[in-house]
């Protein structure tokens, strides 16, 4: 009889078709359809092991040592493989039983793996950034938020990716749609705050002030970095003079809050409504306030001093926030979208084109067209403070300078137009 037919004549069993000279034996068991499985069979300090070795094809050439076209085994491909197992089972530590062991606990935790990482999609990522940034009392927080939110809606598919598996690949279309859609600024932010959530991301694990949970993201490559960065581009539409004293006057006209908050905006420089709007009223001095600059990397915001002139001194004492001067519902500082509402609403049409941001710019190219230098419109704006020296809070603050150019910024507006003609020195 031949082994085969042996194996057939006892369906279920394991039998053994020979013994091998390395250990062990080759095993051959055949199931309730009638195919037929080999193993391979040993004992190492008591404990049994049998390894399965694949299907017996009794159409492959008998001699072959390769796999067939239907993936069996002839008999002699099958005692190879014992005699390999064998050798395996002698020299490896613990034996085929300590391997099969080690790579079942491999594919478990791999499973685990698997199963955890599912919830740390990119759109996670975005969140606990946001929520980070919250934390750390940046500013543009919300910013961060809603533009990274705004992507996410418009490619759900990135949104719902495991982050540590998104490519550049990945977020160039929504990109390149917003660019295509003539969103000029809107891409380089998209890029700008991704790029900066998979820094956190990705240098969790060697990074003790980021949180721990960063680093279930586990991030081994920032994929935005890959993708070319937007040129900043400056605000080519800054308010002109005459555009400037009709919003002047506009805010002269606005009763109430509205109004004082319009002229505060200009008064004290153009400076960012999110970081004006959070001013404390332990930061209000007689003759100065105090802003909190959080925007860049550095780990504390910088102070930021802007003088006040009379007029802007007493409309800033309409307002009556006693922990955020500007406040409502309580101690809730006003929103900049409200705040640049109001300023719409009350411009109307009377300014073309209008948008409040082309008023930071508007003041910067005043100052400038009446020989303020950059250094003193940087300290004044809190912007392009950028070197060694401003990183480390040069100990001269300007205050002087930037007060002199309030004053030139105010005879401006309060002068009549005069073609080509801007004041050059501080009067009154």
């Amino acid at each position: 009889m031949s082994w085969i037919d042996n194996v057939r004549a006892k369906p279920g069993a394991f039998v053994t078709v020979e013994k091998l000279a390395q250990g062990g034996t080759l095993q051959a068991r055949v199931d309730r359809a009638g195919a037929c499985t080999l193993y391979y069979r040993a004992k190492r300090d008591g404990q049994e092991v049998r390894e399965r070795i694949g299907l017996f094809d009794a159409t492959h050439p008998p001699r072959s040592l390769d796999v067939s076209a239907k993936g069996g085994y002839s008999l002699a491909g099958a005692q190879a493989k014992a005699v390999q197992l064998a050798v395996e089972h002698r020299t490896i530590a613990g034996g085929l039983a300590a391997r099969k062991r080690e790579q079942t606990a491999q594919r478990k935790h791999a499973d685990a793996e698997r199963v955890a990482i599912q919830d740390m999609t990119v759109q996670a990522l975005f969140d606990d950034y946001a929520a980070l940034q919250a934390q750390r009392g940046k500013l543009d927080h919300q910013d961060a938020k809603t533009t990274l939110r705004r992507f996410i809606t418009a490619n759900p598919d990135l949104g719902s990716k495991v982050a540590s598996e998104a490519t550049a690949q990945d977020f160039v279309p929504g990109l390149r749609a917003l660019n295509e859609a003539g969103k000029v600024r809107e891409p380089g932010k998209v890029r700008s705050y991704a790029h900066a959530a998979y820094q956190v991301a990705l240098f969790a694990a060697t990074d003790p002030a980021i949180p721990g949970r960063f680093e279930h993201y586990r991030i081994g490559i920032n994929p935005l970095t890959a993708i070319r960065a937007t040129p900043a581009r400056a605000d080519k539409r800054p308010l002109t003079v005459d555009e400037m004293r009709t919003y002047w006057r506009i805010a002269q006209e606005t009763p109430g809050h509205r109004g004082a908050l319009m002229r505060l905006h200009l008064l004290l420089g153009g400076q960012r409504s999110a970081q004006l709007l959070r001013l404390r009223r332990d930061d209000v001095r007689e003759d100065h306030i105090v802003l909190d600059d959080g925007k860049g990397r550095r780990p504390e915001p910088r102070r930021h001093v802007v003088p006040l002139l009379p007029t802007a001194a007493a409309d800033l004492g309409l307002f009556s926030g006693s922990g955020f001067v500007f406040a409502v519902d309580g101690d809730t500082p006003i929103r900049p979208e409200t705040v640049h509402d109001w300023e719409a609403d009350a411009v109307g049409e009377r300014i073309k084109d209008f948008q409040p941001k082309r008023l930071r710019s508007g003041v910067e190219t005043a100052l400038s067209a009446m020989g303020v230098s950059s250094k003193v419109r940087g300290h004044l704006q809190s912007h392009g403070l950028g070197g060694v020296q401003d990183r480390h809070y040069d100990a001269h603050e300007y205050f002087e300078e930037k007060l002199s150019a309030l004053h030139m910024l105010f005879d401006l507006l309060s002068s009549e137009a005069r073609t080509n003609v801007l004041p050059l020195r501080r009067t009154g």
